[in-house]
C-alpha cells in the first residue's frame, strides 16, 4: 500500500471537516425537521440571488452606475462588458457639461471635460493645492480661452488619474492667477484612451480594447 501524499491528507481533512459540519447541523436540528427545511430554503434562495447577481453583474452595474453618479457627481463609475473590457462612464451634469473628479499627484481635482481644449490645464489655485508651486514658474505660453488670450506655464506631473486609468510624467498647463475659473481636462488626456465617445448623456472612456 503506497504512502499518502499531501493532497490525500488535505482531501481527508476536508472530508472530515465536512462530515463534522453536516453532522453538527443534523444534530442541532433533530426533531425540528420543519425548521431545518425553512433554513435550507433560505440558504438556497440566497445562493440563487448571488448566482443571478453575478451572472447579470454587467447589466446591474449599468443601472447602478447612474445612481452612484448622482450621489457623487463627477466621479466616474466603471462598467465591464461581456468581453471583459472595462470602461469609465460619466453622466452629464445639470449644466450640460461633463465634469470629472480626477487626481493629480494623489490630490483630488475637479475637472471640466473640454473636447475643444488641446491640453489639460489647472487653475493657479489648484496648482498650489497640488504642490506645483506656480508662483515660481514662468508663464510664457500664450493660449486662447473663452475670455481671450491668457498665458500659462507648462509642467510635468508625476501622475494624473482618471478612475483606474493613470498617466505618468504627463505634461499639463497651469493658468495665470485669476485667468481660468475651472480646471480643464483636454484632448491630451482623452486621446490617450483607446476609445472615447459620447452616447446621449454619458461620456464613455475605454482605456483598453
Amino acid at each position: 500500500m503506497s504512502a499518502m501524499t499531501n493532497d490525500d491528507v488535505a482531501r481527508l481533512v476536508y472530508l472530515l471537516l465536512l462530515l463534522v459540519l453536516v453532522g453538527g447541523a443534523v444534530f442541532s436540528y433533530r426533531n425540528r425537521l420543519s425548521v431545518a427545511v425553512k433554513h435550507a430554503l433560505v440558504w438556497v434562495a440566497l445562493f440563487v440571488v448571488i448566482l443571478v447577481g453575478y451572472t447579470y453583474r454587467t447589466t446591474l452595474l449599468s443601472f447602478a452606475g447612474p445612481v452612484l453618479s448622482e450621489l457623487s457627481p463627477g466621479r466616474p463609475f466603471e462598467v465591464t462588458d461581456a468581453e471583459g473590457v472595462r470602461s469609465l462612464v460619466l453622466t452629464r451634469a445639470a449644466n450640460g457639461h461633463f465634469t470629472l473628479i480626477g487626481r493629480v499627484d494623489n490630490v483630488e481635482v475637479n475637472f471640466l471635460v473640454d473636447t475643444g481644449a488641446t491640453s489639460t490645464v489647472l487653475t493657479f489655485r489648484d496648482a498650489e493645492r497640488v504642490g506645483l508651486e506656480p508662483d515660481k514658474l514662468r508663464f510664457d505660453r500664450q493660449v486662447q480661452t473663452a475670455n481671450g488670450i491668457a498665458r500659462e506655464a507648462m509642467v510635468r506631473v508625476d501622475r494624473l488619474e482618471v478612475g483606474h486609468f493613470a498617466l505618468r510624467n504627463h505634461r499639463i498647463g497651469i493658468a495665470e492667477a485669476g485667468k481660468l475659473p475651472v480646471n480643464l481636462l483636454g484632448l491630451d488626456v482623452l486621446n490617450r484612451f483607446a476609445r472615447w465617445n459620447v452616447e446621449g448623456d454619458r461620456l464613455i472612456l475605454t482605456p483598453d480594447l
